[in-house]
């Protein structure tokens, strides 16, 4: 490859200093970083999902912050009264009262807020409350609100971008070379800044109107385009281009502020994107200019300017296409190229790159071989090429990014309708389980000992549904400790393999059954308290152990009454948190108890008349079984 020129090279090092300290001095005095589009990720009721009762409040879970402007609003159809919305989970919850009863039926929710890009992000999902009467399949989705004006704006501003950075970058190449014709072609950066400010006020505008407060930090930065654009349309048309550079800069600093990449990784993703943003328009505007510049001059000097482009575009494919990659694997996982929108539209702009640099490549070996008029019909192609690429690239702007449905959760999302609560111990970790419509909620814990450091969780998980199909679970991260899959839950009972590890404590293998659906029972609980409370005296066998890879403790017989026993038990009050009605087995009542806030999931077996035979306690220290051994003939009281 042929080093650019010495005055090309300073050139370009001139403007990717000043874009670097700009980018990073934004970065520094910026309070908090901007967020990429919010996809909505749980609802409650859950999309799609049938509840017994009527919900007393509609809950969006989103993965970004969302602000409640103007342009937020939650329907339901057929319509109810809904009670203003509010915000908590930082900003990622947001959740509406339901004043009114909603009868039976298949209800339709219709949303839109605001993200902390400044996009307005709409949707609806369906829940179905009594029995199911129609068929929900159509889940829920999250879209950008005018994602098509957008879309086309931004390429405008894209293309403005281009024109005029690569009018600047074009003249200064044509006055390098020897010899070189002093006709210029016409002066494209004064209409080019004029579509800039256009673009970037319709941007705004299109913000304004879906009730968008252009104070928030989406607005600051599309009033700051505008002004960017503004201030280059002054310069040029006081013909001092070069005075034009800073304020261009500055819109690519804010485009970067409000991309995709930066949503996870604020200072690397913001940096990533001014380079390819900047390495894009100039490669793609200058082209534009030079071929302007060879068709006006034609012979030596047409191909010495070309040759000169070549130069530079070595320099600029390299930062787009190194950058490019580097977002790209930070927003799409592998497998979700080729299954998702965003990944789909990614893939045919780098078809289309990989295209252009061949046509760049043969059009720089036919200048050499001295066939100029085949290079510039390559180039013009080039050209016509980068501008679908820059159309490519308004449109992934307003696409959500898959790495949203794969990248760990700031919470665990809300329970939809009643649980099924189940807990275990895998060596020393605690695992605690709820299972409800359609989704698993699994948190890990370890002992406390002093002031060690929060261990690195991590847990795999096979599940085997009542139909006997198995299948390994893919789970995110939802916290600390915590995971989350979705799951469509089948009638009976289905069987959980875990694997967890949370160094440096022992992890290892442990099973789980969930028998689905739930059905919610206090009565049972306070039947079962009552009985043991008329017990005079009972014997208790317990094992306790902190860690099941040494076993189940070593066996201890307790004689206790009914009441002093209770006394002890966090449901002696006859009340919890969560009453699950297990199946029956032989004849005899199951419970399953849960104290989410604990982390304390407790499985009772319970006696014709109420009085409890076996207990399994799950806590996040130790697991306690224990067996209730009654005095003969008290089965006939």
């Amino acid at each position: 490859m042929t080093p650019p020129a010495p005055g090309e090279r300073r050139s370009a090092s001139r403007y990717a200093a000043v874009l670097a300290l700009l980018v990073l001095a934004v970065l520094l005095g910026t309070a908090a970083p901007a967020s990429a589009h919010a996809t909505l990720l749980f609802t409650g009721p859950a999309a799609d999902a049938t509840v017994a009762d009527a919900p007393s409040a509609l809950v969006l879970v989103f993965d970004q912050p969302v602000s409640l402007s103007g342009a937020t609003t939650v329907r339901l159809k057929p319509s109810a009264d809904l009670g203003s919305a509010s915000l908590s989970n930082d900003g990622r919850t947001v959740t509406l009262p339901v004043r009114g009863g909603i009868t039976a039926g298949v209800r339709t929710v219709e949303w839109q807020v605001t993200a902390r890009d400044g996009d307005i992000m709409a949707g609806s999902y369906q829940f179905a409350v009594g029995p199911r009467t129609v068929a929900l399949n159509s889940g829920q989705a999250t879209q950008a609100k005018d994602a098509t004006p957008t879309a086309v704006l931004r390429w405008l501003l894209f293309a403005a971008l281009a024109l005029l950075l690569g009018e600047l970058t074009g003249r200064r190449l044509a006055t390098r070379v020897p010899g070189a014709p002093g006709a210029r072609p016409r002066r494209w950066a004064p209409a080019a800044a004029l579509v800039g400010s256009a673009s970037a006020v319709g941007l705004a505008a299109l913000l304004a109107h879906d009730g968008s407060s252009l104070g928030t930090r989406p607005g600051v930065l599309a009033l700051s385009e505008v002004a960017g654009f503004a201030l280059a349309a002054l310069a040029t048309f006081l013909r001092r281009e070069s005075w034009a550079a800073l304020p261009l800069t500055g819109v690519v600093v804010a485009e970067a502020l409000r991309a995709h990449p930066q949503a996870d990784h604020p200072l690397a993703g913001a940096l990533l994107t001014a380079i390819h943003l900047t390495g894009a328009v100039l490669w793609t505007g200058t082209l534009v200019n030079v071929l302007r510049t060879a068709a006006l001059w034609r012979g030596a000097p047409a191909r010495t300017v070309l040759l000169s482009y070549a130069r530079l575009a070595a320099w600029l494919f390299a930062a787009v296409i190194i950058s490019g990659l580097v977002s790209a694997l930070l927003l799409v996982p592998f497998g979700d190229f080729a299954t998702t929108g965003y990944g789909q539209v990614l893939l045919v702009k780098i078809a289309l790159v990989a295209a252009v640099s061949g046509l760049a490549v043969l059009a720089r070996r036919r200048l050499r071989a001295r066939t100029g008029r085949s290079a510039q019909r390559l180039a013009r192609t080039e050209a016509a090429i980068l501008a679908c690429v820059l159309a490519l690239a308004a449109t992934l702007t307003v696409l959500p990014a898959p790495a949203g449905a794969n990248r760990a959760l700031p919470f665990a999302p809300p329970a939809d309708g009643p649980l099924v609560p189940v807990g275990t111990r895998a060596g020393e970790i605690g695992i605690s389980a709820r299972a409800s419509a359609g989704q698993l909620v699994i948190d890990l814990s370890t002992p406390q000992v002093g002031d060690t450091a929060s261990p690195s969780y991590a847990l795999g998980l096979t599940l085997a549904d009542p139909r006997g199909t198995t299948r390994p679970v893919k789970l995110r991260g939802c916290g600390t400790g915590c995971f989350y899959t979705p799951v469509a839950w089948h009638d009976g009972t289905s069987h959980l393999t875990l694997t967890a590890s949370a160094g440096p404590w022992q992890g290892g293998r442990a099973g789980l059954a969930v028998d689905w659906p739930p059905q919610p029972d206090a009565a049972l609980l306070r039947e079962a308290v009552a009985a043991m409370k008329a017990v005079p005296h009972f014997t208790l066998h317990e094992l306790v152990t902190s860690n099941t890879a040494s076993g189940l403790g070593n066996p201890m017989a307790l004689p206790v009454s009914g009441n002093d026993f209770l006394a002890s038990e966090p449901y002696g009050s006859g009340t919890a948190p969560v009453t699950t009605r297990l199946p029956d087995e032989g004849g005899r009542r199951l419970i399953a108890l849960a104290y989410p806030a604990e982390h304390l999931q407790l499985a009772l077996t319970l006696e014709r008349d109420g009085r409890i035979l076996h207990e399994t306690l799950a806590a996040p220290n130790h697991l306690i079984t224990r067996t209730f051994v009654y005095p003969e003939g008290a089965e006939e009281r």
